[in-house]
Protein backbone atom coordinates (compact mmCIF):
# COMPACT_ATOMS: atom_id res chain seq x y z
CA UNK A 1 0.00 0.00 0.00
CA UNK A 2 2.88 2.44 0.82
CA UNK A 3 4.19 2.07 -2.47
CA UNK A 4 0.83 2.45 -4.52
CA UNK A 5 0.77 6.03 -2.15
CA UNK A 6 4.14 6.70 -3.12
CA UNK A 7 3.23 6.40 -6.93
CA UNK A 8 -0.01 8.19 -7.05
CA UNK A 9 2.47 11.18 -5.32
CA UNK A 10 5.12 11.43 -8.02
CA UNK A 11 2.18 11.20 -11.01
CA UNK A 12 0.61 14.45 -9.11
CA UNK A 13 3.65 16.21 -8.79
CA UNK A 14 4.62 15.52 -11.94
CA UNK A 15 1.60 16.71 -13.55
CA UNK A 16 2.01 19.94 -11.22
CA UNK A 17 5.49 20.27 -12.58
CA UNK A 18 4.56 19.73 -16.19
CA UNK A 19 2.02 22.67 -16.03
CA UNK A 20 4.91 24.83 -14.18
CA UNK A 21 7.46 24.31 -17.19
CA UNK A 22 5.07 26.49 -19.49
CA UNK A 23 7.09 29.53 -21.72
CA UNK A 24 7.45 31.61 -24.53
CA UNK A 25 8.47 28.61 -25.96
CA UNK A 26 5.84 26.43 -25.42
CA UNK A 27 4.08 25.80 -28.47
CA UNK A 28 7.80 25.14 -29.91
CA UNK A 29 8.54 21.92 -27.22
CA UNK A 30 6.92 18.81 -27.92
CA UNK A 31 4.57 17.00 -25.72
CA UNK A 32 7.25 14.55 -25.10
CA UNK A 33 10.52 16.35 -24.24
CA UNK A 34 8.08 18.49 -21.46
CA UNK A 35 7.18 15.29 -19.52
CA UNK A 36 10.84 13.90 -19.71
CA UNK A 37 12.21 17.06 -18.54
CA UNK A 38 9.28 16.40 -15.26
CA UNK A 39 9.78 13.08 -15.17
CA UNK A 40 13.65 13.50 -13.80
CA UNK A 41 12.55 16.04 -11.29
CA UNK A 42 10.10 13.92 -9.79
CA UNK A 43 12.42 12.35 -7.45
CA UNK A 44 13.97 14.71 -6.28
CA UNK A 45 10.64 16.43 -4.84
CA UNK A 46 8.83 13.31 -3.74
CA UNK A 47 11.58 12.86 -0.76
CA UNK A 48 9.58 15.76 0.80
CA UNK A 49 5.84 13.90 0.13
CA UNK A 50 6.89 10.70 1.91
CA UNK A 51 5.03 9.80 5.18
CA UNK A 52 7.50 11.83 7.90
CA UNK A 53 10.93 10.50 7.94
CA UNK A 54 10.79 7.37 6.28
CA UNK A 55 13.68 5.67 8.76
CA UNK A 56 11.81 1.69 8.44
CA UNK A 57 14.16 -0.42 6.32
CA UNK A 58 16.02 1.85 3.37
CA UNK A 59 16.52 -0.39 0.88
CA UNK A 60 13.70 -2.49 1.52
CA UNK A 61 10.18 -1.76 -0.32
CA UNK A 62 10.28 2.00 -1.45
CA UNK A 63 13.82 1.06 -3.71
CA UNK A 64 12.11 -1.64 -4.86
CA UNK A 65 8.68 -0.46 -5.73
CA UNK A 66 9.76 2.98 -6.76
CA UNK A 67 11.66 1.84 -10.21
CA UNK A 68 8.50 0.46 -12.03
CA UNK A 69 6.89 3.96 -11.14
CA UNK A 70 9.56 5.87 -12.79
CA UNK A 71 11.23 4.36 -15.20
CA UNK A 72 8.54 4.87 -18.57
CA UNK A 73 8.95 8.57 -17.80
CA UNK A 74 13.39 7.92 -18.47
CA UNK A 75 12.82 6.50 -21.37
CA UNK A 76 11.28 9.37 -23.20
CA UNK A 77 14.43 11.94 -23.76
CA UNK A 78 14.23 9.68 -27.03
CA UNK A 79 11.76 11.40 -28.45
CA UNK A 80 14.15 14.85 -28.76
CA UNK A 81 16.02 13.22 -31.13
CA UNK A 82 15.90 14.98 -34.29
CA UNK A 83 14.63 11.93 -35.83
CA UNK A 84 11.65 12.68 -34.94
CA UNK A 85 9.93 9.46 -33.20
CA UNK A 86 7.76 8.49 -30.20
CA UNK A 87 4.52 10.39 -29.74
CA UNK A 88 6.61 13.54 -30.26
CA UNK A 89 4.99 16.63 -32.45
CA UNK A 90 6.23 17.47 -35.87
CA UNK A 91 8.42 19.82 -35.79
CA UNK A 92 6.77 22.85 -38.19
CA UNK A 93 10.10 24.75 -40.39
CA UNK A 94 9.56 27.06 -42.83
CA UNK A 95 12.22 27.30 -44.93
CA UNK A 96 12.81 30.55 -46.68
CA UNK A 97 15.53 30.95 -49.33
CA UNK A 98 16.11 34.36 -51.12
CA UNK A 99 15.07 33.66 -54.67
CA UNK A 100 15.01 30.41 -56.96
CA UNK A 101 18.86 29.80 -58.66
CA UNK A 102 20.72 26.72 -58.85
CA UNK A 103 22.37 27.10 -55.65
CA UNK A 104 18.87 28.10 -53.41
CA UNK A 105 17.30 24.76 -55.00
CA UNK A 106 20.04 22.74 -54.25
CA UNK A 107 19.15 23.69 -50.85
CA UNK A 108 15.59 22.53 -51.03
CA UNK A 109 16.20 19.29 -52.40
CA UNK A 110 18.56 18.77 -49.72
CA UNK A 111 16.23 20.04 -46.78
CA UNK A 112 13.55 17.46 -48.44
CA UNK A 113 16.16 14.90 -48.42
CA UNK A 114 16.39 15.72 -44.93
CA UNK A 115 13.21 15.49 -44.03
CA UNK A 116 12.30 12.27 -45.74
CA UNK A 117 15.03 10.57 -43.67
CA UNK A 118 14.16 12.26 -40.55
CA UNK A 119 10.79 11.59 -38.66
CA UNK A 120 9.07 14.45 -37.21
CA UNK A 121 9.95 17.31 -39.56
CA UNK A 122 7.05 19.43 -41.52
CA UNK A 123 8.78 21.86 -43.38
CA UNK A 124 6.95 24.27 -46.34
CA UNK A 125 9.44 25.83 -48.59
CA UNK A 126 9.55 29.91 -49.34
CA UNK A 127 11.23 31.97 -51.68
CA UNK A 128 11.27 35.54 -53.52
CA UNK A 129 11.57 36.17 -57.83
CA UNK A 130 15.22 38.30 -56.77
CA UNK A 131 18.25 38.31 -54.39
CA UNK A 132 17.04 41.91 -53.26
CA UNK A 133 13.26 41.91 -53.35
CA UNK A 134 13.22 42.58 -49.29
CA UNK A 135 9.69 43.42 -48.94
CA UNK A 136 8.69 40.20 -50.26
CA UNK A 137 11.17 38.45 -47.51
CA UNK A 138 9.67 40.02 -44.96
CA UNK A 139 6.09 39.17 -45.85
CA UNK A 140 7.28 35.43 -46.02
CA UNK A 141 9.08 36.20 -42.25
CA UNK A 142 5.65 37.50 -41.32
CA UNK A 143 3.34 34.99 -42.65
CA UNK A 144 5.73 32.03 -41.12
CA UNK A 145 4.86 33.82 -37.69
CA UNK A 146 1.34 34.00 -38.43
CA UNK A 147 1.04 30.26 -39.67
CA UNK A 148 2.71 29.26 -36.23
CA UNK A 149 5.96 27.74 -37.64
CA UNK A 150 8.04 26.08 -34.73
CA UNK A 151 11.99 27.08 -36.23
CA UNK A 152 12.80 29.50 -39.72
CA UNK A 153 15.75 28.67 -41.67
CA UNK A 154 16.44 31.42 -43.33
CA UNK A 155 18.74 33.22 -45.98
CA UNK A 156 18.63 36.17 -45.13
CA UNK A 157 18.64 38.95 -47.94
CA UNK A 158 20.51 42.04 -45.66
CA UNK A 159 20.04 44.39 -42.26
CA UNK A 160 16.32 44.99 -43.71
CA UNK A 161 14.95 42.00 -42.72
CA UNK A 162 16.32 42.38 -38.90
CA UNK A 163 13.16 44.03 -37.55
CA UNK A 164 10.63 41.43 -38.78
CA UNK A 165 13.41 38.03 -37.67
CA UNK A 166 13.32 39.96 -34.25
CA UNK A 167 9.45 40.02 -33.85
CA UNK A 168 9.58 36.76 -35.11
CA UNK A 169 12.33 35.58 -32.59
CA UNK A 170 10.37 37.78 -30.01
CA UNK A 171 7.04 35.12 -30.90
CA UNK A 172 8.98 32.32 -29.86
CA UNK A 173 10.16 30.99 -33.48
CA UNK A 174 13.69 29.32 -33.32
CA UNK A 175 15.58 31.58 -35.94
CA UNK A 176 18.65 29.52 -37.79
CA UNK A 177 20.61 31.84 -40.92
CA UNK A 178 22.04 29.83 -43.25
CA UNK A 179 24.72 31.01 -46.45
CA UNK A 180 25.05 34.52 -45.23
CA UNK A 181 24.99 35.42 -40.89
CA UNK A 182 23.42 39.28 -39.75
CA UNK A 183 26.06 40.40 -37.07
CA UNK A 184 23.19 42.91 -36.45
CA UNK A 185 20.59 40.36 -35.56
CA UNK A 186 21.43 38.77 -31.77
CA UNK A 187 18.72 36.82 -31.38
CA UNK A 188 19.87 34.05 -33.84
CA UNK A 189 19.83 30.56 -32.03
CA UNK A 190 22.06 29.47 -34.52
CA UNK A 191 24.14 29.99 -38.10
CA UNK A 192 24.94 27.35 -40.78
CA UNK A 193 27.21 28.97 -43.20
CA UNK A 194 30.69 29.10 -45.14
CA UNK A 195 33.36 31.31 -43.24
CA UNK A 196 33.20 33.67 -45.95
CA UNK A 197 36.10 35.59 -44.28
CA UNK A 198 38.14 32.18 -44.92
CA UNK A 199 36.77 30.96 -48.38
CA UNK A 200 37.84 34.95 -49.40
CA UNK A 201 41.02 34.73 -48.13
CA UNK A 202 41.25 31.44 -50.43
CA UNK A 203 40.43 33.41 -53.14
CA UNK A 204 43.20 35.99 -52.61
CA UNK A 205 45.76 33.77 -51.86
CA UNK A 206 44.98 31.94 -55.44
CA UNK A 207 44.93 34.90 -57.31
CA UNK A 208 48.26 36.13 -55.55
CA UNK A 209 49.93 32.89 -56.89
CA UNK A 210 48.64 33.58 -60.72
CA UNK A 211 49.06 37.24 -60.99
CA UNK A 212 52.52 39.21 -60.56
CA UNK A 213 53.46 42.59 -60.76
CA UNK A 214 51.73 44.71 -62.98
CA UNK A 215 48.21 42.47 -63.91
CA UNK A 216 45.14 44.11 -63.63
CA UNK A 217 41.94 42.32 -61.87
CA UNK A 218 38.29 44.07 -61.75
CA UNK A 219 36.66 43.02 -58.90
CA UNK A 220 32.91 42.43 -58.89
CA UNK A 221 31.00 42.88 -55.87
CA UNK A 222 27.51 41.12 -54.92
CA UNK A 223 25.32 42.91 -52.82
CA UNK A 224 26.70 45.93 -50.90
CA UNK A 225 26.49 45.75 -46.87
CA UNK A 226 25.60 41.68 -46.86
CA UNK A 227 28.52 40.68 -44.50
CA UNK A 228 28.94 37.48 -46.51
CA UNK A 229 29.27 38.76 -50.01
CA UNK A 230 31.99 41.48 -48.51
CA UNK A 231 33.91 39.59 -46.85
CA UNK A 232 34.55 37.17 -50.18
CA UNK A 233 35.97 40.70 -51.82
CA UNK A 234 37.98 41.74 -48.60
CA UNK A 235 39.91 38.75 -48.44
CA UNK A 236 40.78 39.44 -51.72
CA UNK A 237 41.81 42.92 -51.14
CA UNK A 238 43.94 42.29 -48.41
CA UNK A 239 45.53 39.36 -50.35
CA UNK A 240 46.50 41.49 -53.20
CA UNK A 241 47.72 44.18 -51.00
CA UNK A 242 51.28 45.17 -51.46
CA UNK A 243 51.92 42.75 -54.35
CA UNK A 244 51.77 45.53 -57.25
CA UNK A 245 48.94 44.36 -59.24
CA UNK A 246 46.35 46.73 -59.52
CA UNK A 247 43.12 45.85 -58.07
CA UNK A 248 39.88 47.91 -59.92
CA UNK A 249 36.32 47.24 -58.54
CA UNK A 250 33.25 47.31 -61.26
CA UNK A 251 31.02 50.46 -60.96
CA UNK A 252 27.50 48.65 -59.76
CA UNK A 253 27.05 45.51 -58.01
CA UNK A 254 26.08 42.04 -59.75
CA UNK A 255 23.50 41.25 -56.90
CA UNK A 256 24.89 37.82 -58.06
CA UNK A 257 22.76 38.01 -61.09
CA UNK A 258 23.58 37.11 -64.29
CA UNK A 259 22.87 39.86 -66.60
CA UNK A 260 23.85 42.33 -64.39
CA UNK A 261 27.36 40.63 -63.87
CA UNK A 262 27.37 41.42 -67.73
CA UNK A 263 26.84 44.68 -67.68
CA UNK A 264 29.72 45.29 -64.67
CA UNK A 265 32.04 43.22 -66.81
CA UNK A 266 31.48 44.66 -69.95
CA UNK A 267 31.73 48.04 -68.27
CA UNK A 268 35.39 46.74 -66.42
CA UNK A 269 37.03 45.65 -69.66
CA UNK A 270 35.78 48.64 -71.60
CA UNK A 271 37.48 50.83 -68.23
CA UNK A 272 40.47 48.63 -68.47
CA UNK A 273 40.79 47.02 -71.98
CA UNK A 274 43.97 44.84 -71.17
CA UNK A 275 42.47 43.67 -68.13
CA UNK A 276 44.26 40.53 -66.45
CA UNK A 277 41.61 38.74 -64.55
CA UNK A 278 38.05 39.48 -62.92
CA UNK A 279 36.88 38.00 -59.59
CA UNK A 280 33.52 37.77 -58.85
CA UNK A 281 31.70 37.19 -55.37
CA UNK A 282 29.25 35.01 -56.71
CA UNK A 283 29.68 32.22 -59.70
CA UNK A 284 26.55 33.39 -62.05
CA UNK A 285 27.99 36.90 -62.66
CA UNK A 286 31.64 35.56 -63.43
CA UNK A 287 30.35 32.83 -65.96
CA UNK A 288 28.95 35.75 -67.69
CA UNK A 289 31.88 37.58 -67.41
CA UNK A 290 33.78 34.94 -68.76
CA UNK A 291 31.47 34.88 -71.50
CA UNK A 292 32.39 38.71 -72.53
CA UNK A 293 35.53 38.20 -72.67
CA UNK A 294 35.42 35.51 -74.93
CA UNK A 295 32.60 37.32 -77.06
CA UNK A 296 35.47 40.13 -77.16
CA UNK A 297 38.50 37.96 -78.14
CA UNK A 298 40.28 38.41 -74.91
CA UNK A 299 42.13 36.04 -72.97
CA UNK A 300 41.25 37.14 -68.96
CA UNK A 301 41.36 34.68 -66.19
CA UNK A 302 37.91 34.74 -64.20
CA UNK A 303 37.37 33.29 -61.16
CA UNK A 304 34.04 32.83 -59.20
CA UNK A 305 32.82 32.37 -55.54
CA UNK A 306 30.10 29.32 -54.85
CA UNK A 307 31.30 26.25 -56.53
CA UNK A 308 28.00 25.81 -58.89
CA UNK A 309 28.40 22.78 -60.82
CA UNK A 310 28.03 25.74 -64.09
CA UNK A 311 31.12 26.89 -62.79
CA UNK A 312 32.63 23.35 -62.54
CA UNK A 313 31.87 23.13 -66.29
CA UNK A 314 32.79 26.38 -67.07
CA UNK A 315 36.63 25.43 -65.38
CA UNK A 316 36.56 21.92 -67.29
CA UNK A 317 35.98 24.36 -70.46
CA UNK A 318 38.50 26.82 -70.17
CA UNK A 319 36.15 29.54 -69.73
CA UNK A 320 36.79 30.30 -66.10
CA UNK A 321 40.08 29.35 -63.79
CA UNK A 322 38.95 28.73 -60.73
CA UNK A 323 36.09 29.60 -58.20
CA UNK A 324 35.57 29.04 -54.36
CA UNK A 325 33.00 26.22 -53.25
CA UNK A 326 30.68 26.27 -50.54
CA UNK A 327 28.40 23.12 -49.65
CA UNK A 328 24.75 24.45 -49.60
CA UNK A 329 23.34 20.70 -49.42
CA UNK A 330 24.91 20.48 -46.10
CA UNK A 331 24.06 24.18 -45.52
CA UNK A 332 20.06 22.87 -45.72
CA UNK A 333 21.07 19.82 -43.00
CA UNK A 334 22.77 21.63 -41.01
CA UNK A 335 20.19 24.14 -40.73
CA UNK A 336 17.44 22.16 -40.55
CA UNK A 337 19.08 19.67 -37.71
CA UNK A 338 20.26 23.01 -35.72
CA UNK A 339 16.75 24.31 -35.91
CA UNK A 340 14.95 21.00 -34.50
CA UNK A 341 17.28 20.79 -32.35
CA UNK A 342 16.98 23.84 -30.55
CA UNK A 343 12.67 23.90 -30.63
CA UNK A 344 13.53 20.07 -29.07
CA UNK A 345 15.13 21.92 -26.92
CA UNK A 346 18.84 20.42 -27.49
CA UNK A 347 21.85 21.75 -27.76
CA UNK A 348 23.01 23.84 -30.59
CA UNK A 349 26.14 25.38 -31.73
CA UNK A 350 25.52 29.01 -32.58
CA UNK A 351 27.72 29.06 -35.80
CA UNK A 352 28.09 25.89 -37.73
CA UNK A 353 30.89 25.89 -40.31
CA UNK A 354 29.99 24.47 -43.71
CA UNK A 355 33.75 24.85 -45.56
CA UNK A 356 35.17 25.88 -48.48
CA UNK A 357 36.81 24.17 -51.05
CA UNK A 358 39.15 25.75 -54.10
CA UNK A 359 37.94 24.33 -57.64
CA UNK A 360 40.78 24.42 -60.12
CA UNK A 361 41.05 22.38 -63.40
CA UNK A 362 42.42 19.06 -60.65
CA UNK A 363 39.45 18.87 -59.12
CA UNK A 364 36.20 20.47 -61.22
CA UNK A 365 34.80 17.40 -61.70
CA UNK A 366 34.27 16.46 -58.58
CA UNK A 367 32.22 19.42 -58.55
CA UNK A 368 29.45 19.18 -61.21
CA UNK A 369 27.01 17.96 -58.81
CA UNK A 370 26.29 20.04 -55.39
CA UNK A 371 27.61 19.05 -52.33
Amino acid sequence: MKSRTLSACAVAVLALTAAACGSDDDDATPPSTTTATSATQAPATEAPATEAPVTESPATEPPETEPPDTEPPATEPASTDTSGGGDASPVKVAFITKFQVEFFTAMDDAAKAYAEENEGIDIEYFSCQSPSDVDCQIAQIEDAVVKGFDAMVITPMGNDVIPALDAAADSGVKIVLVDNALPDFKKATAVAATDNVVGGQKAGEYLKSILKEGDTIGLMEGVRGVPALDARIQGVKDALEGTGVNVIIGGAETKCDSAQGATVAEDLLTREPNLTAIYSACDDPAIAAAKVAKDQGKSVMVVGYDGLPTAAQAIIDGDMKATIAQFPGRMAELGVEAAVNAVRGNPVESFIDTGTELVTSDNADQFLQFQ
